[in-house]
């Protein structure tokens, strides 16, 4: 019967480098006899060429894409601060119109001039309300349209669109 004597390291260094020593007279002399062939060593050349290629173009189209998306997005800003600049001058308007209607409430003698005050300037500002609801919707609809066809067709000159069959 063979005794087997198991050496335990002192240090875990110690036993990285035994096991590196071992690992390193293991394959030694396997360096020198293998030789990388010519055809694999131009493939890889060609596809690190095609590859940075590749992502020299996406980085470009990214760039063209992000400018696209830009310019609906600013497009997008303008409209909404005039929508809020019309916004500003109706209250502004309602305001005069109520000060206005306020003054002639006060200058009424009775209180049928009153109600008829009161009535004319409502039905003035039902008027105003519909009016400035068209207003309204032909501005934004027209706005809204242009930044979503601003928006796909600059990102369709990028990102090719597949049609699907019905």
């Amino acid at each position: 019967m063979t005794k087997h004597q198991k050496w335990t390291p002192d240090t875990p260094i110690e036993a990285c480098t035994a096991t590196y020593g071992s690992l390193a007279k293991a394959v030694g002399g396997l360096h020198n006899q293998f030789e990388i062939p010519e055809a694999a060593r131009e493939f890889v050349k060609r596809s690190a060429a095609t590859a940075k290629d590749r992502s020299s173009d996406l980085h470009a189209e990214a760039n063209k894409v992000t400018g696209a998306i830009e310019e609906t997005l600013v497009g997008a800003v303008n409209s909404l601060a005039d929508l809020n600049r019309k916004i500003a001058d109706a209250a502004y308007q309602d305001l005069n119109a109520a000060f206005t209607a306020i003054d002639k409430l006060a200058s009424a003698e009775s209180i049928t001039d009153a109600y008829d005050t009161y009535v004319d300037y409502l039905r003035e500002q039902s008027k105003v309300g519909v009016d400035r609801a068209k207003d309204a919707a032909s501005f934004v609809s027209p706005k809204a349209s242009e930044g979503f066809d601003s928006l796909r067709n600059g990102i369709a000159k990028f990102v090719p669109v597949r049609s699907q069959a019905a």
